[in-house]
């Protein structure tokens, strides 16, 4: 697994991440090279890749906060939800993506960590030895792939 830094746009052999992405990728392709995927800019009103993720043999999942969102009293309130406060959780994530063994678990991890924070999400993915790609709503990339 490799993350190809930031890129203004997918190129040729990219397969598109949609939103609430999950991807499982199995051996190489034909020509012996990872499966390429596009890691999406956060961005409510556009659809462009930000990088690149190489998968061999790996699953990724991405959870975000910027397509599946309500406007509340003027505010804009993220689909997940913080289970302990029982309301939206706003921590700053604008999306996060796990690498983990499984679809299944990646996606677990990545809703999860959406709920934890950067800080928390990043420990714990650590103690797990999970690749993780943190874009906080400031559009920094906080990266352990």
């Amino acid at each position: 697994m490799r993350w190809i830094g930031q890129r203004g746009s997918t190129r040729r052999g990219t397969a598109s991440l949609l939103l609430d992405g999950r991807r499982r990728a199995r051996g190489v392709k034909p020509d012996g090279t990872p499966w390429a995927v596009a890691h999406e800019r956060p961005d409510r009103h556009s659809r462009e890749a930000m990088g690149v993720i190489e998968l061999t043999d790996m699953a990724v999942a991405t959870s975000v906060n910027y397509r599946h969102w309500a406007q509340v009293e003027g505010r804009v309130v993220s689909h997940t939800t913080d289970p302990a406060a029982r309301q939206p959780r706003d921590n700053g994530i604008a999306s996060v993506s796990v690498l983990a063994a499984t679809c299944m678990a990646a996606d677990a991890w990545a809703t999860a960590f959406m709920v934890l924070g950067v800080e928390a999400a990043s420990r714990l993915a650590a103690a797990a030895a999970l690749g993780t790609i943190f874009v906080p709503s400031d559009g920094t990339v906080r990266s352990t792939i």
